[in-house]
């Protein structure tokens, strides 16, 4: 999955960014299968079971218009724009609906609906969607991405009263550890959270009040406290007042409200007690409420090494890893043992690899997604040789994304000269020009007796769609006798 976080003020703040990166050099490939979408009900229905298994008021309904929208920019994306809350006018894909999306709503690549939130550990993401005034949504998983609108949306009557919601609720659970992985920031980075560090869970708290509007109107967060059978735990608080780099709040890209954030893990099966100040529409709230960490930490790691993905776990459940190509395309799916590593077979191309744990005997289930770039390898063979006409012939062997692109062929002259019965070949000056791969064989001028040629077929590395390809060489000599 790679989240990106949209400000209501879309034009002032808008950029992308990803999970993890890895190169990898293709090997055999496997053939991609079309991508099963999850429909808007279906997504919708997750973030209404979601919201009101905490509290937060649900209801939320489908906007056809929106949904369609979200549907628009998914193509627009996968059509070689990759990930962005931008559409050009103009561009492959550009439409007016496509483009409204784009600026109002949550995305992801790589991961949708299919399995639960696709934005649990994305804290700026998940809080535009628990947003309390989130009356209606769009979205559409298509084509590897995932689109959800949230400000549109934000249209649910005023409370009756000042009111305070919280991620997890009272009485919830929560996982006892998180990665938070979002662009362009995460609340934790605003605080001097390193990015990639594990935490304990985002407590997202989430402010409403009678006559306010609910975008960019921050609310402030003081006396925060976490405690635990074991005593306090160090928390950070992160809310609309908070500056964010280049200047500005994090106002415009949350609901009134913040978030509290353990600095380190908890200890899993306990339950803890938290407590903050809210100051919005003029008045202070106080609030407290309890939550508990689910299962133990299962501490899971999935990675990239050399043409392989190795997974480490303290739990004994293994980790199904699913492949979805930049533009939607997919690959078999593959499961990894704790401990294992599973060789890719991946055709050259950007793709995500998302995988999931399921909790096990005390452990806390487990989701992580790398991106890999897997990288062509493009096969070059000349030979073998026929004298015809003159001419030195060599059989042209070549992958089918080398045919009809250029490369340089380089002949260098061979001298045979012989002193005391040893003889040896000398080289002359390089010749090179331009040629274009386009036939089965490659003819160059037959060299005099006693002389020879070698001959080199250079290719650049070049970038095909959303795959990298190395450069290619291929060389033969020949002496004439």
């Amino acid at each position: 999955m790679i989240p990106t976080a949209v400000p209501r003020h879309a034009g002032r703040r808008v950029a992308a960014g990803v999970l993890a990166t890895a190169a990898l050099a293709a090997g055999a490939s496997a053939s991609p299968a079309a991508a099963s979408p999850v429909g808007a009900a279906q997504a919708i229905s997750i973030l209404n079971a979601q919201r009101a298994a905490n509290g937060i008021p649900a209801g939320v309904t489908v906007d056809r218009r929106l949904t369609a929208a979200c549907a628009a920019h998914d193509r627009y994306m996968a059509r070689g724009h990759g990930l962005t809350h931008r559409e050009v006018p103009g561009a492959r894909g550009y439409s007016a609906g496509g483009a409204y999306a784009a600026t109002h709503a949550v995305l992801a690549r790589g991961s949708g609906w299919e399995s639960g939130d696709p934005y649990d550990n994305a804290p700026l993401h998940l809080d535009q969607l628990l947003a309390p005034r989130l009356r209606a949504a769009g979205s559409a998983d298509l084509l590897g991405f995932s689109c959800t609108t949230t400000f549109p949306g934000w249209t649910r009557a005023d409370p009756a009263a000042p009111s305070v919601y919280t991620f997890p609720g009272p009485g919830a659970s929560a996982p006892p550890s998180e990665i938070a992985t979002e662009s362009p920031f995460t609340p934790g980075s605003l605080v001097g959270i390193r990015a990639g560090s594990r935490t304990g869970p985002v407590l997202l708290v989430l402010a409403d009040a009678p006559g306010q509007p609910p975008e960019d109107n921050p609310a402030t967060l003081s006396q925060a406290s976490l405690t635990g059978p074991q005593g306090p735990v160090a928390v950070k608080t992160v809310d609309g007042e908070t500056p964010i780099p280049g200047g500005g709040t994090l106002a415009p890209y949350i609901s009134p409200g913040g978030f509290l954030i353990p600095v380190a893990p908890l200890r899993p099966g306990t339950t803890y007690q938290a407590h903050v100040l809210i100051t919005f529409a003029g008045q202070q709230i106080s609030h407290s409420w309890t939550f508990t960490a689910t299962g133990r930490d299962p501490h899971s790691t999935l990675v990239a090494r050399g043409n392989s993905l190795a997974f480490s776990s303290a739990s004994a459940r293994p980790i199904r890893v699913a492949f979805i190509r930049a533009g939607g395309a997919r690959s078999a799916p593959v499961t990894i043992a704790p401990g294992r590593r599973a060789r890719l077979h991946l055709v050259p191309g950007s793709w995500q690899a998302c995988g999931r744990q399921e909790a096990f005997r005390g452990f806390s289930a487990y989701h992580g997604c790398l991106t890999l770039t897997v990288t062509g390898l493009p096969k070059l063979k000349l030979g073998p040789p026929s004298v015809r006409g003159g001419q030195l012939r060599l059989v042209l062997r070549l992958s089918g994304v080398l045919a009809h692109r250029r490369a340089t062929l380089t002949l260098i002259p061979l001298t045979r000269q012989c002193t005391g019965g040893h003889c040896a070949l000398t080289r002359g000056r390089p010749r090179t020009r331009s040629i274009t791969l386009n036939g089965p064989e490659l003819s160059v001028p037959l060299p005099a007796r006693g002389r020879g040629v070698l001959v080199t077929v250079a290719t650049a590395a070049f970038q095909l769609r959303d795959a990298p390809w190395r450069a290619a060489q291929a060389s033969f000599r020949w002496v004439t006798q």
